[in-house]
């Protein structure tokens, strides 16, 4: 009796199929099984772009292993859940910058990619991320300058002084 792959949401395991591997400098690339060894439990997979030489077998239930992103299958062509953005223009936000902490900023545009492009308040505009935005609250706001994630003084009573007048505006 030969085993049978897990079953592993996203990822189908039959020869040709699409997946995710994390190659051994860690880094993920969109990969295809070439051959199943059932007796191992083992997969071997092809990176896509690259020579057979860097062809990898895997446990089949090895966490180096996902399903394709969700921006690789539209780079594909393949069928999706259509994306419903959690913003819309003009709504006040925290948005991440490239130090990972998270900053005001407000929605100029939602775009097709699941990404916002957002005017921080000491006016960068920047692409960022559908992941990387978060509610503006009253209750971030007081994390926000009680952590002092921001060292710009102005750029803390810029965003006080926004943050005031939207209460105001929606009582």
């Amino acid at each position: 009796m030969s085993k049978m792959p897990p079953n592993r949401r996203g990822i189908k395991f039959e020869v040709g199929a699409a997946l995710e591997a994390r190659d051994s400098l860690k880094n993920w690339y969109v990969a295809n099984i070439e051959k199943i060894d059932y007796e191992n439990e083992k997969i071997l997979i092809h990176y896509r772009q690259w020579s057979h030489r860097y062809d990898e077998w895997f446990d089949w239930a090895s966490p180096y292993l996902r399903p394709v992103e969700r921006v690789q299958l539209r780079r594909e062509g393949r069928q999706e859940d259509s994306f419903i953005p959690g913003f819309h223009v003009n709504d006040k936000i925290l948005a991440s910058w490239s130090d990972c902490r998270f900053y005001p900023a407000k929605v100029l545009a939602v775009n097709k990619d699941e990404s916002y492009t957002v005017k921080f308040y000491d006016g960068v505009i920047q692409t960022v991320k559908g992941i990387h935005v978060k509610p503006f609250t009253k209750e971030v706001y007081f994390a926000f300058v009680s952590h002092s994630c921001c060292t710009s003084i102005s750029v803390l009573i810029l965003a006080f002084s926004l943050f005031t007048h939207s209460l105001i505006l929606t009582k």
